[in-house]
């Protein structure tokens, strides 16, 4: 069975985003750690398989004062990352 039979039932993704997704290149930034790891694991679900490390800044995460605690935060802060470029890749063609 096709592990990303789910996402391609979405209309905003469908064939043509799946292999958008797996073609591009994404970039995970240095310097926090769990944000770095979770960004590269839910990028590696979605079924991305190029990364390269950068420390290039990065789109601001406006939502890091709504965290009490650091790891939520991080954790937060990691899937948003990987949101805002799953969602370059699909928008890209």
């Amino acid at each position: 069975m096709d592990r990303f039979a789910r996402q391609r039932l979405l209309a905003a993704v469908g064939d043509r985003g799946q292999e958008r997704i797996r073609a591009a290149t994404y970039v995970v930034r240095a310097g926090n750690a769990l944000a770095s790891e979770v960004e590269r694991a839910y990028l590696a679900r979605a079924g991305a398989e190029r990364f390269s490390a950068g420390s290039a800044p990065a789109p601001t995460f406006a939502h890091r004062a709504a965290f009490k605690h650091a790891a939520a935060r991080d954790f937060a802060e990691g899937a948003w990352h990987a949101l805002v470029q799953l969602r370059s890749a699909l928008e890209q063609g």
